[in-house]
């Protein structure tokens, strides 16, 4: 096993430096360019004019200079001076007339040079002694140039087929399903490198193919004849078309779904590798075939036509399958925006990428439309292809998917933890790397186009208007990001306030310090991070903010002069918090009329959530005492009017029961501290009554719970027990000084009726 394993990776390297070798050796002939060094010209010692010049210096200068240094350097003055009048002609022309002028010359060549291609073609009959000139280069006629020109693609395919034939075990490994079958069960990491040493391998066969037909051709340069020119074609263009077709194959992955790295569901990715599989072969065999006319002398007109037929077909293929498919490439656009490879009919997108993914199939048709007329149009004018921008954009554009789902795999990777404040860190540096994968996107497809979008933003020549706008957007970038960044790290949940004051504390707790203060030190974070943006932007117009930092002071003094209510509130607010009074979600009371649950803390004022639902807003320099209810323990005292005859110890033993089983109760129980029992006579009141009284220690708000329970629970005992609570009673005693019942009262005047005298013996 490991002699084959070293065989195959000597196979792999041995054929890598070949490759190497081939393509590092002697260039095309008609490709190469040879550079000549013996010039007399550039002999002859240049004069170079110095930046300071004095009367002195120039009148030595002049003395040292010959004639024809004078007549070149007036040349060169006389040559600027027409540049540069040139060049102010050019800026007084505007874009619009430049375009209109550009496109009127695209025009007249274009038409210049399909008429005489139309001419060529119709004359074609003509060229056939060039045809018979070049088919006689073949040392063995005709069919020694067609049995060679076979056998060329044969040995090249050959040589494809062997290596391919030699790592086809390790191919069909790295393409195995996982352990239980599915997708899921490789890591992205692995699919990763996984895909990459596959590609490595499906690239191997290409080496090898290139290898056989250049080696090959070498051989059977004499039956070739005239086919010798199209070797370089041939190979050029099977090769690049194969190793685009690979590069697509290992993204999509359409023959093995375990390894897919591209963010797309089984249908998507093998209907858009077919697609752009088809797409290349047809380019492919426009560009061979196209090279037999001018090889064997039917002259260039027949292989442009060609090449513009070919790639209108290219376009129009990509077009219309657009067209078939454009709910489903709209659906596949919502899947990759979204993060996911679907999206099901319930899940939540927001509104500006449903409008995106709405609008991709709109921006694909019309962009393939653009991008044929551009390179149609520069392939008749000039006969050049102009290929960078029109398919390296779009390569850009389906290799967007990747990268986007390359920077969530790594963000997932660095953030591993399972909170939330890390899956909040973790949506904001996704949102980053979309961002700047964006940006680099937009940046490299214009720079395809021709177009140096950062020389002409930050280069010496780049506009004041360009600059600035690119300060300013980089500044908000950055300012956004920062912005992200500090409100995913002091995130604090709005509260939803009971507020009631028979909640469970359970159901209630209330905020810890930091909780409180967090919302204040993002606030104070995000006020500074807006200025300096503020400052940047306007320091980037060219707004001059050093007398804006130092008014800032003065500004501040006047402040403080004019809105003293305000600063005694912040300043109030600010001890406040430093004494830790109260804090968020917890219930306070400032009188008899105002309570409630902090709801919201400000920098100058507080929130409270009355138990009835409204909301009190306080300025901090208003407090003037605090009762906060939710701090450590409450002792909460029960008083109750029993007749004179009840037992206190007896009460005692019955409030002690009831108490045990309050602690026991699963709960009610937890809430407790301290259980209840019996303080004992408190008093007796003028109505011959036993002022009795209870107590507990709970947890802070458990006691309004607590004490309904413990009323209902006392009521019923007391009653089961023959303890009788107190009613309030009326005596009536007559003229000697007898109690008299209430029948008898009735019959009785009002004078005869005498209050009792409450110092009297009973």
């Amino acid at each position: 096993m490991n002699e084959r394993i070293l065989k195959n990776l000597t196979l792999c390297l041995t054929l890598s430096f070949f490759l190497s070798v081939i393509f590092l050796s002697n260039p095309e002939p008609g490709y190469a360019q040879t550079i000549f060094s013996g010039d007399d010209s550039a002999s002859s010692e240049e004069l170079e004019i110095p930046e300071d010049l004095s009367p002195e210096l120039i009148d030595s200068l002049l003395a040292q200079t010959s004639d024809e240094q004078l007549r070149e350097l007036f040349r060169e003055e006389l040559l600027r001076q027409a540049e540069a009048k040139e060049a102010e002609e050019a800026e007084g022309i505007s874009i619009l007339a430049g375009v209109e002028m550009r496109l009127t010359q695209m025009a007249e060549r274009i038409e210049t040079r399909v008429t005489r291609w139309i001419d060529a073609i119709a004359n074609l009959g003509g060229r056939g002694p060039k045809v018979d000139e070049r088919l006689a280069l073949a040392d063995y006629g005709i069919g020694g140039m067609l049995l060679s020109g076979a056998a060329l693609v044969l040995v090249g395919f050959l040589f494809a087929m062997i290596v391919k034939l030699s790592l086809k075990k390790w191919r069909g490994a790295l393409r195995a399903p996982g352990e239980y079958g599915d997708q899921g069960h490789y890591g992205y990491w692995e699919r990763v490198l996984r895909t990459l040493t596959l590609g490595f391998f499906e690239v191997l066969p290409i080496v090898g193919f290139l290898i056989g037909t250049r080696v090959f051709a070498s051989f059977v340069e004499g039956p070739l004849g005239p086919l010798n020119g199209m070797v370089w074609i041939y190979y050029t263009g099977i090769s690049y078309s194969w190793l685009f077709v690979v590069v697509a194959r290992r993204a999509f992955a359409p023959d093995a779904p375990q390894i897919r790295i591209a963010p797309l569901v089984d249908e998507a990715a093998q209907k858009t590798f077919s697609l752009l599989q088809r797409a290349v072969c047809i380019g492919a065999a426009g560009w061979v075939g196209a090279g037999f006319f001018p090889t064997l002398g039917w002259g260039f007109p027949p292989a442009l036509i060609t090449v513009a037929i070919t790639g209108t077909a290219v376009a129009g293929l990509l077009f219309f399958a657009l067209i078939r498919n454009f709910e489903k490439v709209k659906g596949v656009s919502l899947s990759i925006l979204s993060g996911t490879q679907s999206v099901s009919d319930g899940q939540e997108v927001s509104g500006v990428v449903r409008v995106l993914s709405a609008a991709a199939p709109i921006f694909l048709a019309v962009y393939i439309l653009f991008a044929w007329i551009f390179w149609l149009a520069h392939w008749l004018e000039r006969g050049q292809h102009q290929l960078e921008g029109p398919v390296g954009t779009f390569i850009v554009f389906f290799a967007l998917p990747i990268f986007d789902r390359l920077g969530r795999e790594v963000v997932g990777t660095l953030l591993r933890k399972e909170s939330d404040r890390a899956e909040r860190f973790r949506d904001v540096f996704r949102g980053a790397w979309r961002v700047l994968v964006s940006l680099i996107a937009f940046i490299l497809a214009i720079d395809l186009w021709g177009l140096d979008l950062l020389s002409l933003a930050k280069g010496e020549d780049a506009p004041l208007w360009a600059s600035t706008a690119f300060d300013i957007l980089i500044t908000l970038l950055i300012g956004l990001l920062i912005w992200k960044m500090i409100g995913a790290a002091l995130y604090t949940e709005k509260r939803i306030s009971d507020a009631s004051e028979d909640v469970d504390p359970a159901n209630a707790p209330s905020a810890s310090r930091l909780d409180t203060l967090t919302p204040l030190f993002r606030n104070t974070l995000l006020g500074f991070l807006g200025i300096i943006v503020i400052m940047t932007v306007l320091s980037a117009i060219g707004v001059d903010i050093a007398p804006l930092i130092a008014s800032a002071g003065v500004v501040g003094i006047a402040v403080g002069f004019g809105a003293q209510t305000l600063v005694k509130d912040i300043f109030s607010g600010i001890f406040f918090l430093i004494d830790d009074a109260f804090r968020v979600g917890e219930y306070i009371e400032l009188d008899k009329e105002t309570r409630g649950e902090v709801e919201a803390i400000s920098i100058r004022s507080l929130q409270l959530r009355h138990h009835r639902g409204s909301v009190i807003t306080i300025p901090f320099g208003e407090l003037k005492k605090i009762t906060n209810h939710n701090r450590d323990w409450v002792i909460y005292k029960m008083p109750f009017r029993l007749e004179p005859t009840t037992d206190p110890q007896h009460l005692k033993k019955v409030v002690k029961r009831v108490g045990a089983e309050f602690m026991e109760h699963p709960e009610h129980g937890p809430k407790f501290i301290e259980p209840l029992k019996s303080q004992g006579i408190l008093s007796i009141d003028d109505d011959s009554a036993l002022i009795m009284r209870v107590k507990f220690k709970c947890k802070p708000r458990a006691q309004f719970v607590l004490r309904r329970d413990i009323y209902h629970k006392l009521r019923a005992v007391f009653a089961e027990e023959g303890i009788e609570f107190a009613r309030r009673k009326v005596e009536v005693v007559g003229p000697d000084g007898e109690q008299v019942d209430s029948s008898s009262a009735a019959a009785l005047p009002p004078d005869a009726l005498v209050e009792p005298n409450p110092s009297a013996p009973r």
